[in-house]
């Protein structure tokens, strides 16, 4: 593998922490893969080296580039893992010490939300507010000290955000299940409070590599520095690229590691092998304007970029000229996979799908919704769940009635109201059925069920997912509900198909399940289909394009309105404009519309910020 002197130096680095500055399109990831390399060459072994990555996708991408380079076998790297995978392998020995039984569940993030709603509904609180709670009950569990946080809240806020979350905590525990906030949790938990635990790890853990590092939050710091037997950590990131505060990211863990660590070496890759000088320059004066950064100066050896700013009377005109501009760059050779068009928030897709489908532009929509939360994937994963975790209230809920069974929610409330104790509804109903209770149709309807889940429990995962599709009818079932004429039902069919391959690759069902709900912490795909991409800045990072065209350049738009309470905000916001102006290779355009929703804009500072720079560059 090839290196520059400055990812070569980073990659030698012995004796003491070390925190690699990358800027954008630096080499990063070749960085931190020749650093675990080297490590392997000077004697460690592979199952001794934890690397965390932000994104199942990028373990996935280390552990091959790792495979090629030493000829080893994927198990080979048992702890190249996001924090949420390598914390989960760590509870999965340790939970009884906290009171849990094995297996775990992982709710996933519909769990997460239909379980929310259900108790604020039982709080007499309107449901709508559910999404607002839970990123709130996230956000604290993720601060690292959950009280302090809700202390910070206004007093009717805290007493109701406190309130769900102790009872959401309840519900958890007593389905024996987690979240993904508490992977994390519990993980700190056990290497604080139990010497042994922490010992074993610390020990086995020669040297901790971290990834996207400007993107840890608190609790995923306390845990590296729990983890941190030694000196020996290595961190790669870039701080001009943090964009994550409001998932609670805090990059102020990257601005301090020198602090933290007195003995370490700061590295600088400021060479930026994807995008065309001019670009680097715009980008660098853009985050000049952010006074919370560490200093380094990106450049390119690449020449010839085409940046050009454009304004419109409104959002017809600009969505309009975006696809007749891109249509013109396909006709001259551009691949339309090359091109990408951002924009700070996805109610913004709209009038951009529809000038593209006007001018017959094919497109992909990128951070849209993920393949595990599609409703026919949902329903069958559910059945699943439903199997192997009886307890699941929300995966037996889901599927008790999908297809129908004559189940509806005043028999679902019949079969809550038998429930004794901390009794899920799944067992509530299967005593029903064995006390012969119920009319015959239900009767029949649940044995049947009970029969299934029974059944699939011990099957291979591919094998019951066949099984649930002859048993149930469930493709009938898709194709009354989608709607006729359409496409929609061979698309979904086309869903199950890959659902089938994906389980195949899955010896039994605990590992499957566990699989499954892990790498639904990946929120954002990156597409993977034909056609322009669209996509919001926050989706596209980690992503490169020939082309790029970031629109919607007004005030209160990009930044966003609610970025404007703070300047740590504010300059959050400048950094996702860096984000977006750096994924483009070589042309770049930006576009701002003077009325949107029949409503006068302002033009985006950021848009003043980019062509002044562009007068100072000469572009």
């Amino acid at each position: 593998m090839r290196l520059s002197a400055q990812q070569q130096a980073a990659v030698e680095h012995m004796g003491s922490p070390a925190l690699v500055v990358a800027g954008a399109g630096s080499g990063k990831t070749r960085t931190l893969t020749a650093r675990f390399a080297r490590l392997m060459e000077r004697g460690v072994s592979s199952r001794r080296i934890l690397a965390i990555t932000f994104t199942n996708k990028a373990a996935g991408e280390m552990k091959s580039r790792l495979m090629q380079m030493t000829g080893l076998m994927d198990t080979d790297f048992p702890w190249v893992r996001t924090y949420h995978s390598a914390c989960y392998m760590i509870l999965k020995k340790h939970a009884p010490k906290l009171g849990y039984r094995l297996p775990l569940e992982i709710y996933s993030s519909y769990h997460q939300q239909k379980t929310i709603k259900e108790i604020c509904l039982a709080q007499n609180i309107d449901k709508k507010h559910a999404p607002a709670i839970l990123s709130e009950v996230s956000r604290a569990k993720n601060s690292g000290n959950v009280h302090r946080y809700f202390d910070g809240m206004d007093l009717l806020m805290k007493s109701r955000t406190q309130g769900i979350y102790e009872t959401y905590e309840k519900i958890l525990k007593e389905k024996n299940a987690l979240d993904f906030d508490n992977i994390l949790c519990l993980t700190r938990d056990l290497l604080r409070d139990f010497p042994e635990v922490r010992e074993e790890y610390t020990s086995k853990f020669q040297h901790i590599l971290v990834d996207e590092y400007q993107d840890t939050n608190n609790i995923q710091e306390e845990i590296t520095r729990l983890l941190l037997g030694h000196e020996n950590l290595f961190c790669v990131g870039d701080d001009w690229q943090a964009v994550y505060g409001f998932r609670g990211s805090n990059v102020n863990h990257f601005l301090s590691f020198k602090d933290k660590y007195p003995k370490a070496q700061i590295y600088r890759l400021e060479q930026n092998y994807r995008s065309a000088d001019e670009i680097v320059q715009l980008a660098n004066q853009l985050i000049g304007f952010n006074e919370s950064r560490m200093d380094k100066h990106c450049f390119s050896e690449k020449k010839g970029a085409v940046v050009q700013t454009r304004t419109f009377f409104n959002e017809f005109e600009e969505a309009e000229w975006v696809a007749k501009r891109i249509a013109n760059e396909a006709a001259s050779g551009t691949d339309y996979e090359d091109m990408v068009v951002m924009y700070r928030t996805k109610a913004l897709s709209l009038w951009f799908e529809k000038a593209l489908r006007s001018l017959q532009i094919p497109y992909q929509m990128v951070g849209s919704k993920g393949f595990f939360e599609r409703k026919e994937i949902l329903d069958l994963n559910c059945y699943l769940l439903a199997a192997f975790y009886p307890a699941d209230d929300v995966a037996f809920e889901r599927i008790v009635n999908t297809p129908k069974r004559g189940i509806g929610p005043s028999m679902i409330s019949k079969i809550s109201q038998a429930r004794v104790g901390i009794m899920g509804l799944q067992e509530s109903a299967r005593r029903m059925v064995k006390d012969r209770v119920l009319s015959k149709k239900i009767h029949e309807g649940l044995s049947g069920l009970f029969e299934l889940l029974d059944r699939i429990k011990e099957m291979a995962p591919d094998e019951a997912i066949r099984e649930i599709l002859q048993k149930t009818g469930y493709l009938d079932y898709l194709e009354g509900y989608c709607k006729s004429g359409s496409s929609e039902f061979e698309t979904r069919k086309d869903q199950i198909e890959e659902l089938i391959h994906t389980a195949s690759l899955t010896d039994n069902l605990a590992d499957y399940l566990e699989d499954v709900n892990l790498i639904q912490e990946d929120k954002d795909d990156d597409g993977g289909g034909k056609g322009v991409h669209l996509s919001t800045v926050h989706a596209s990072k980690g992503l490169e394009y020939q082309m790029a065209f970031i629109v919607g350049l007004e005030e209160q738009l990009f930044p966003h309105w609610r970025s404007m309470e703070s300047d740590q905000e504010l300059e959050e916001e400048r950094r996702l404009m860096y984000v977006a102006l750096t994924r483009a290779e070589s042309h770049l355009y930006l576009t701002s519309a003077g009325s949107r929703r029949k409503k006068r804009t302002r033009k985006s500072r950021f848009f003043y910020e980019v062509t002044t720079a562009m007068d100072e560059l000469n572009l």
